[in-house]
């Protein structure tokens, strides 16, 4: 009879806590938790999943930002990382986009602060996003439509909020890793031109029905 309580307790046990752990939260999370040049990031994409990696996939943040860039997620550029297990040294995934990214962390592994350099000789104009990796979620952020001038190098501050179990505040996962992902914003003379494009098509639509 002991023995059956036991095995009973522990089975009860053992499911709660796999349902306390399979349920991480935002916690305090919000657009504000990166900034660049103090002004906190557009929109923010908290995904959960453990087996999601934003090294690998924009399964964090494509859909959710979608609406707010247009851009699709095969669209979307890696530019770069910086890992833990790289020693948190920047690896440069796009060469030729002439823009370099730094990440370094606080002590706590929670916080801590990120620039960008343009190292072109005119100004850059394009979407943004750090998405982030830590314990069982990936945290995005997205900055739509940044301008980072010639030669110029610009700094932010990045902090981890969310939490590996929603009901618990101190489950705060420390950093794994951060992925670039870039996007380039058509100029304006690009638009003037798509824009005269398509009511060249409907004035030639409306000639044909005439």
């Amino acid at each position: 009879m002991h023995t059956i309580t036991k095995a009973v307790l522990i089975s009860a046990m053992f499911a709660a806590t796999v349902a306390h752990a399979a349920n991480p939260g935002a916690g305090a999370s919000s657009a504000s938790d990166v900034t660049l040049t103090h002004n906190s990031a557009n929109q923010f994409a908290l995904v959960q999943g453990s087996q999601i990696n934003p090294v690998n996939s924009t399964a964090g943040f494509a859909s959710q930002f979608f609406s707010t860039t247009g851009v699709a997620a095969s669209d979307w550029v890696l530019a770069g990382t910086v890992e833990t297990s790289n020693n948190m040294v920047f690896s440069d995934k796009m060469l030729g986009d002439q823009l370099t990214f730094s990440l370094a962390q606080a002590q706590s592994g929670k916080n801590g602060t990120w620039s960008i350099t343009n190292s072109r000789n005119v100004n850059t104009v394009f979407d943004l996003v750090l998405s982030f990796h830590a314990g069982n979620n990936v945290g995005s952020f997205l900055f739509d439509h940044l301008t980072v001038g010639a030669g110029q190098t610009v700094t932010g501050d990045w902090l981890i909020q969310w939490r590996n179990n929603a009901g618990n505040a101190n489950s705060v996962p420390t950093f794994s890793n951060v992925a670039f992902y870039t996007a380039p914003v058509p100029e304006p003379s690009t638009y003037a031109m798509l824009l005269g494009g398509l009511a060249l098509m409907g004035y030639v639509a409306r000639r044909r029905k005439a």
